[in-house]
């Protein structure tokens, strides 16, 4: 067996037990199996790529120090998962500003991505409206974490529209991804806690990470037709 098929199996087996382990509220088993997905996501960017990005790994490093801080009991460790998810994201930023291209939007586009803002908006906004109330001194670290998150999503649906590579379509599924699991991890803490809101925090921060793997070996050739 390939090494990078044997990573793809691990990665299968250690993500059905964190979303089962969640599933079935076994913490234990949560402890110690969702430690290692991370790592096997850099081991499967490692071997399919020939120059490791280091900016990169470091972003692996953050998601791997939140899943840490989620699972240990200390103090504040709250706090630093958001410190580190922030910061992921804000270096995500510069991924966007990498392979940014010069606008080319038809008309048709510019339609879809006003209704795309309106509709991100109004679903920002709610998730906000419902969770801001129960934040308590951490408001401000939320609120600015939420705004983040939002224009980041705006970033990577404009940049998607107006490439359309399958980086740019990679990039903006672990975006998506990250954005569900996170409204999850809100609604759940901050709004009603749910079994179903944690299952699926589970299920799509699995698959955020998956995509950025997929984002960071992916072609960078844009697959958007010129008009003549």
């Amino acid at each position: 067996m390939k090494v990078r098929t044997l990573i793809k199996v691990l990665l299968l087996i250690t993500g059905g037990l964190c979303v089962y382990s969640t599933a079935m509220q076994l913490p234990m088993l949560e402890f110690y199996v969702k430690p290692t997905t991370v790592p096997l996501f850099f081991m499967l960017y490692w071997f399919n790529v020939k120059k490791p990005d280091g900016l990169f790994l470091f972003i692996l490093f953050l998601c791997f120090l939140g899943d840490i801080f989620l699972l240990v009991n200390v103090d504040n460790s709250f706090m630093y998962v958001l410190l580190s998810y922030t910061t992921c994201y804000i270096i995500l930023f510069y991924f966007l500003y990498k392979n940014h291209k010069p606008l080319n939007y038809s008309t048709t586009d510019i339609i879809y991505l006003v209704v795309f803002f309106l509709l991100w908006t109004l679903i920002a906004y709610k998730i906000y409206d419902v969770t801001h109330g129960s934040m308590g001194v951490i408001k401000p670290y939320g609120v600015s974490y939420l705004v983040i998150l939002y224009l980041l999503l705006i970033g990577a649906v404009f940049q998607y529209v107006n490439i359309r590579s399958a980086k740019s379509l990679f990039f903006l599924i672990a975006i998506l991804n990250f954005v569900v699991s996170d409204a999850c991890f809100a609604l759940n803490r901050f709004y009603i806690p749910s079994i179903e809101f944690e299952i699926i925090n589970s299920i799509y921060q699995l698959l955020a990470v998956f995509f950025l793997v997929k984002f960071k070996i992916s072609s960078p050739v844009p697959l958007k037709l010129q008009e003549v």
